[in-house]
């Protein structure tokens, strides 16, 4: 997946990531699915919830991606995303000299910021829409659910379309990921939780993506006027 922002430049990461950034995925060894198959009263459950959160005005997402080489040690990065229907986005994280990176879309509007300083760039019509598809993919993935099994709240999926979807979510060819686990956690009416795990190569990825304030997340709005900054001149080195 590509960053929701394709046109604002940005320091080269580490992780691939899943939402208006990238998506990655982790493998979960050593869990034991003691767990019948679904009756389809339980695929329906899980269908219906992910398409509520999806359906909803508006969540916010925590969205850790951590990745393992097969040794001691991992790498994580963690991304904070508000959404507001029908295409309001604002994602934030941590960035390289602990400051926050921001970025908003607002329809056509776009601003990237650092720290408190905001810069407004061209509009780019169509790519809050964009955004938005890449932050529902995987609540689509469990409202398409096939093959699903249930313990308690815990839903363990495989979507219709698992191949392509995972390809997709990680930029890679299907044949290079092994050991895929798609699981939901329904709570109420809502998916509230999401975890995709896989093996790529020798690495082990995770991403656990977490929703709440479905319904009623803070609202999406334009930076104040007086944080923002001109933007860099076309062909300006970027710092």
């Amino acid at each position: 997946m590509t960053k929701a922002d394709d046109a604002v430049p940005t320091t080269t990461r580490a992780l691939p990531y899943v939402l208006v950034a990238t998506l990655a995925i982790l493998v979960l060894g050593g869990i034991a699915w003691s767990l019948s198959s679904a009756p389809p009263l339980d695929q329906a459950q899980l269908r219906l919830a992910a398409r509520a959160t999806m359906g909803a005005s508006s969540f916010a997402l925590i969205d850790t991606n951590s990745v393992s080489p097969g040794g001691p040690g991992s790498t994580s990065e963690v991304f904070h995303v508000v959404y507001r229907a029908p295409d309001d986005v604002e994602e934030s994280e941590v960035g390289p000299n602990g400051q926050i990176d921001t970025v908003i879309l607002l329809g056509s509007r776009r601003f990237r910021g650092s720290g408190s300083q905001f810069t407004e760039l061209p509009a780019s019509p169509g790519l809050a829409g964009q955004a938005v598809q890449t932050i529902m993919s995987p609540l689509k993935a469990a409202s398409t659910a096939g093959d699903v099994t249930r313990h308690g709240d815990l839903y363990r999926f495989v979507p219709l379309r698992r191949g392509p979807f995972l390809a997709t979510v990680l930029g890679v060819p299907q044949s290079q990921v092994s050991s895929p686990v798609l699981t939901a956690v329904v709570d109420g009416e809502y998916v509230t939780h999401e975890r995709i795990t896989a093996v790529v190569g020798r690495q082990r990825l995770e991403v656990d993506l977490a929703f709440f304030d479905i319904g009623s997340a803070p609202p999406v709005t334009a930076p104040p006027s007086s944080s923002l900054v001109p933007a860099a001149p076309p062909g300006a080195a970027t710092p």
